[in-house]
C-alpha cells in the first residue's frame, strides 16, 4: 500500500513547479534583477516571525509575497535576507493567546515558565533559562532538555529547578550565552506520560513544533542546537538525533540505554556524538554505549566516548557533562552534508537533510526498538546526485548552491535509473515553503523537484 504524506497547503502551492514558472524563469535569467531592498527585507523577517508564532493570515500574505518578489527581486538577495532570521519584537517576549487561554509566565531566578504551543488538539508547555547578556539581535546557541518525566508532577518552580543542572554545566563549558530549553512533552506523552504513552515517532514530531514556536520568541542560532539528557532523557538525546538529524549539531546522552539504536545509527552520521556514561551504572549498564559507541566510529562518525571509572548513574558521571558540550561547541551543524542516510518507520518526521520521504511502500508503528520499514541513501558528487533506497516510492529533492552549482545540468541518478538531467530553476516560493515546514531559515534550498521511483 502506497502512503503518501499530506502537505500543507502552503507547501503544496509553493512546489507546484509548472510550466508557467519555468517560462517565467526562463524570462528573467534574460535580464539581472535588482536587489531586495532593505525595506522588503524588514518586511520579509518580520511576516516570519509572525508566520513561526502561528499566525496563518500573515503566512498566507508572506507566500503571495514570495510569488510576487521572485519576479521583480534578485534570487540571491532574497535567500540572503531569508537567512538573517525572523525580526522579533523588541523587548522580552509577552503572553500568548486571551482569556483562559493567556500564557501565564512565571519567573524563578533566570529561567521563565509557561511558554506554550499546540500540535492538534493537545498544548504544551516549556521554559527558558536566559542568560543575563541574551542579545535578541544576536542568535544564541541552544542546549535542550527534553524533560525527565519524574517532573511531571512538579509545580512550575520545581520544573524549572530542572534547569539549573544544565546552566551550570553549559556555563563551564563556556557556553554562557547559551539558552536552555526545557519541554514538559516527555512527561505529558513519553513512557508513563500523564496523557498516556505515545510512539516515539509521534512524540519526536512535537518537538518540532516546540522549536517553531522557541524560533518566534528567541534570536535562536540554528547552527548551534545541542540535545542532552540523563538516564530517561538521554534515550531522547539519542532518539532526536536519530530521528531529527538535520536540526542539530550534536547530541550529549548520558547513562542512558541504546538498544532504540539499533539499526538507526547510520542516521547519526552529519551529528558530532558525545556519550557520557559511568562503569557502575546499574540501572543503564555499560556495555550498550560502549557497543554503540564502537560502531559509530566504524561507521566514521564524530564520536567522543568518555567512561567515568568510579561513576554510577547518578551525579558521579553526569558531573561531567561539561566537557562534552565544549566539544560539541567546538563543531556547528553543517545544514549541507553531501552524504546522508536515513532509516525511518514512519513519515511523522520525514526529513533526511536535503531530501524529503514523501512516500513509502508501508510504514511501521513509529515504536522504539522497532526495525526500519524504508530507508534512503545519497551522495552529491559534483554536478551529481545519486539516490539509492528500499521501501521509498516518493520523495523530494532539495537542492541549494552549497550542494551544486544550480547555473549547470544536474543530474539525478535513483536505484541506478537517470531521473533528470537538466538545469534546475531556483524559486523563492519553494525556498520559503521549506523554511516554514522545517522552521530552519539558515539551511535553505533554491529549488525543490518531486521525484517516483
Amino acid at each position: 500500500m502506497n502512503r503518501e504524506r499530506s502537505r500543507p497547503a502552503l507547501d503544496r502551492a509553493a512546489l507546484r513547479v509548472g510550466a508557467c514558472g519555468l517560462l517565467i524563469g526562463a524570462a528573467l535569467a534574460q535580464k539581472a534583477l535588482p536587489e531586495l531592498p532593505r525595506a522588503e527585507a524588514t518586511k520579509l523577517r518580520t511576516h516570519l516571525a509572525e508566520a513561526l508564532a502561528g499566525d496563518e493570515k500573515v503566512a498566507k500574505k508572506l507566500t503571495d509575497l514570495a510569488k510576487t518578489w521572485r519576479t521583480k527581486f534578485d534570487h540571491a538577495s532574497l535567500v540572503e535576507a531569508l537567512r538573517e532570521g525572523p525580526l522579533l519584537p523588541k523587548g522580552e517576549s509577552e503572553p500568548r493567546g486571551k482569556g483562559k487561554a493567556r500564557e501565564v509566565f512565571e519567573r524563578f531566578g533566570t529561567v521563565t515558565t509557561g511558554f506554550t504551543f499546540t500540535v492538534g488538539n493537545d498544548t504544551f508547555r516549556y521554559a527558558v533559562d536566559v542568560p543575563a547578556d541574551y542579545d535578541p539581535k544576536t542568535p544564541a546557541p541552544v542546549v535542550l532538555d527534553p524533560g525527565h518525566g519524574a517532573a511531571a508532577n512538579d509545580d512550575q518552580e520545581g520544573k524549572a529547578g530542572y534547569l539549573g543542572y544544565f546552566r551550570n554545566q553549559a556555563d563551564a563549558a563556556g557556553l554562557t550565552r547559551a539558552l536552555i530549553l526545557r519541554t514538559e512533552i516527555v512527561e505529558q506523552i513519553g513512557a508513563g506520560g500523564l496523557r498516556g504513552e505515545r510512539a516515539e515517532d509521534e512524540v519526536s514530531a512535537v518537538f518540532d513544533a516546540c522549536f517553531r514556536d522557541l524560533g518566534s520568541r528567541f534570536a535562536v542560532d540554528l547552527d548551534r542546537i545541542w540535545v542532552t539528557g540523563l538516564s530517561q532523557t538521554g534515550f531522547w538525546a539519542w532518539q532526536l538525533g536519530l530521528t531529527r538529524p538535520d536540526r542539530f549539531a550534536g547530541i550529549a546522552p548520558m547513562g542512558a540505554v541504546t538498544w532504540g539504536t539499533n539499526g538507526y545509527l547510520s542516521n547519526l552520521m552529519s551529528l558530532a556524538v558525545f556519550v557520557l556514561h559511568g562503569v557502575n551504572d546499574k540501572v543503564c549498564p555499560v556495555a550498550q554505549p560502549r557497543k554503540t559507541t564502537q560502531a559509530l566510529t566504524e561507521l566514521g562518525a564524530s564520536v567522543r566516548y568518555e567512561e567515568i571509572a568510579d561513576g554510577a548513574h547518578d551525579f558521579s558521571t553526569w558531573q561531567h557533562l561539561s566537557e562534552g558540550l565544549e566539544w560539541l561547541a567546538e563543531q556547528p551543524r553543517d545544514p549541507y552534508p553531501k552524504r546522508v542516510e536515513r532509516h525511518l518507520q514512519t513519515s511523522a518526521q520525514p526529513w533526511c537533510h536535503w531530501l524529503r520521504i514523501d512516500a513509502m511502500a508501508k510504514g511501521g508503528s513509529g515504536k522504539a526498538g522497532q526495525a526500519p520499514v524504508a530507508m534512503v541513501r545519497a551522495e552529491v558528487v559534483g554536478q551529481e546526485v545519486r539516490l539509492t533506497s528500499k521501501g521509498v516510492s516518493k520523495l523530494t529533492l532539495c537542492l541549494s548552491r552549497e550542494l551544486v552549482d544550480l547555473d549547470q545540468p544536474v543530474k539525478v541518478i535513483w536505484n541506478d535509473k537517470v531521473k533528470l538531467e537538466r538545469v534546475v530553476e531556483r524559486d523563492f516560493a519553494v525556498t520559503l515553503a521549506l523554511a516554514l515546514e522545517k522552521t530552519d531559515w539558515r539551511g535553505t534550498f533554491d529549488a525543490a523537484i518531486e521525484l517516483r521511483e
